[in-house]
């Protein structure tokens, strides 16, 4: 919750003055939170950012081979689901969009319509006042 709270800016240099060992344990952490779904855009972000930075080490470190070979395997199935639920929801929201046009179309063209009756009805009284 702290994490998610930071700016950009902050989340990185918070990142970037921890010592590389707090930053193996970080990608196993981040691994398993990507795993349960957990603050996926967040995970991502992290993620990209301490291989960006700590790139070198990480891969000169033979004890994270198999947390990185995880990391790639779960970073890209997990995205791939984020991506299919957007891409669903967008849909759905498109499709809603169209439905709810059609609505107030008919919507305004019945108002439309009892709108010129009435208006028609008050002058027929209008007229039979005035002539009465």
């Amino acid at each position: 919750a702290v994490v998610s709270t930071q700016s950009t800016g902050e989340l990185e240099e918070s990142l970037l003055v921890l010592p590389f060992h707090y930053i193996c344990d970080i990608l196993i952490l981040l691994n398993e939170w990507l795993l349960n779904k957990k603050s996926v855009e967040l995970c991502c972000k992290c993620t990209f950012f301490l291989l960006r930075v700590h790139h070198n080490q990480i891969v000169a470190n033979k004890v994270l081979v198999n947390v990185i070979e995880s990391l790639n395997k779960t970073t890209r199935e997990v995205v791939k689901e984020v991506k299919d639920v957007i891409g669903f929801n967008l849909a759905a929201l498109k499709f809603l969009q169209l439905d709810q046009q059609d609505t107030n179309e008919s919507f305004f063209k019945d108002f439309t319509g009892k709108v010129k009756d009435v208006k028609r009805k008050k002058r027929a009284v209008l007229k039979t006042v005035a002539s009465g």
